[in-house]
């Protein structure tokens, strides 16, 4: 059985911003923050974590972007 995520009606109102964002750069809401949004405190977690790998300059930005899409690849993520 899954965790079903949770629509922009039923998210904690902490989380509705990050739905609205991800709708704007994805076109769609992801289900991973659908259901994290379950645990709010895990969402705001997550996306600090992004956040700062996303910031971090220790790698060259377009070596980052090829790891993490070999990491989906290896993973069988969709995305």
């Amino acid at each position: 059985m899954r965790i079903s995520g949770l629509d922009a009606e039923q998210a904690p109102w902490s989380v509705r911003p990050l739905y609205s964002a991800t709708r704007r750069m994805f076109g769609k809401m992801l289900e991973p923050l659908a259901v994290m949004a379950r645990r709010p405190g895990i969402v705001w977690g997550y996306s600090l974590l992004t956040l700062a790998l996303e910031r971090a300059k220790g790698v060259n930005p377009r070596l980052k972007t090829l790891v993490s899409i070999r990491a989906a690849q290896m993973i069988g993520c969709p995305f």
